[in-house]
């Protein structure tokens, strides 16, 4: 199943309970979420009360409700569980509906294409655990580390820096690749100590826009591949969670990435070439 790909955003138009919505697929975001304002269009099912969601730039509050029916492409199913938050996105200034999360990306192995401009999801079938026939070689790969939480199905690796792990979560949601505050320090980074490089503010699903600080990184390696210069922000802000980084689309751009669900490995192909055509 292709999705298009919109100002450094892939995203998708889908159909829930019949009604249009554009989502945009994010593998660093724990849940498919729509806005408060989508789901107000929907005659959509409450199934959880009120709780929270986090992400950069804090927590919003959040419920869940479920969709009947949905449709993404040739994508068809019922009902899908939905979390509905208070929330404005519009990735390159284009409005979006919502959230393709990683509770339903994980149910695929997930192709980011990025000199394509496509996202394609393929569904692995019995023990389909080789090498994707879709992408040419170089190929490199790095294990998929699951979350200790059991409901939490995003993508993470290992990422060596000066020969310091870093747990990083691949985000297709995340416009730059960035390191949590706590994590900066451990290699050594102080946001304050760095007046000199460019300073912006971050946007994620949290209320607040910290301020994040443009740094070219020492080679960065990523499993069996090792990338240089790659600019990351140092985001002033400290992890939600256990992670220290996330690999946003930055790095997708610089990397064509295969996410395996089913076999826990990500496989990338660097330097990155197009897809071939898909039988």
């Amino acid at each position: 199943m292709p999705l298009s790909f919109r100002q450094n955003a892939f995203v998708t138009p889908a159909l829930l309970d019949s009604q249009p919505a554009s989502l945009m697929l994010d593998t660093g975001s724990e849940f498919t979420v729509v806005s408060k304002a989508t789901s107000d269009q929907m005659n959509l099912d409450i199934v959880a009360m009120p709780g929270q969601m986090s992400g950069v730039g804090g927590m919003r509050g959040a419920y869940v409700m479920s969709a009947d029916t949905f449709q993404i492409g040739r994508l068809q199913g019922k009902n899908l569980p939905l979390m509905v938050s208070d929330l404005t996105l519009s990735p390159g200034g284009t409005p979006i509906d919502g959230l393709l999360g990683s509770d339903f990306l994980s149910s695929y192995d997930v192709d980011l294409d990025f000199p394509e401009s496509k996202a394609r999801l393929f569904k692995a079938s019995g023990s389909c655990t080789g090498t994707p026939t879709t992408l040419a070689e170089p190929l490199f790969q790095a294990k998929l580390v699951r979350s200790e939480h059991p409901l939490d199905f995003r993508p993470f690796v290992w990422v060596l820096i000066d020969g310091k792990p870093l747990l990083a979560s691949v985000d297709s949601g995340a416009a730059h690749t960035l390191i949590f505050r706590n994590a900066a320090n451990r290699l050594g980074l102080r946001i304050e100590d760095l007046v000199r490089e460019p300073h912006f503010f971050a946007r994620g699903v949290g209320p607040e826009t910290p301020v994040l600080v443009r740094h070219v990184m020492r080679p960065i390696t990523i499993g069996e591949v090792t990338i240089a210069n790659l600019p990351v922000a140092l985001l002033d802000e400290t992890s939600p969670d256990s992670t220290d980084m996330l690999l946003g689309m930055d790095f997708l751009s610089e990397v064509h990435v295969w996410l395996s669900f089913s076999s826990h490995t990500m496989i990338m192909q660097y330097p990155p070439k197009p897809s071939p055509p898909v039988p």
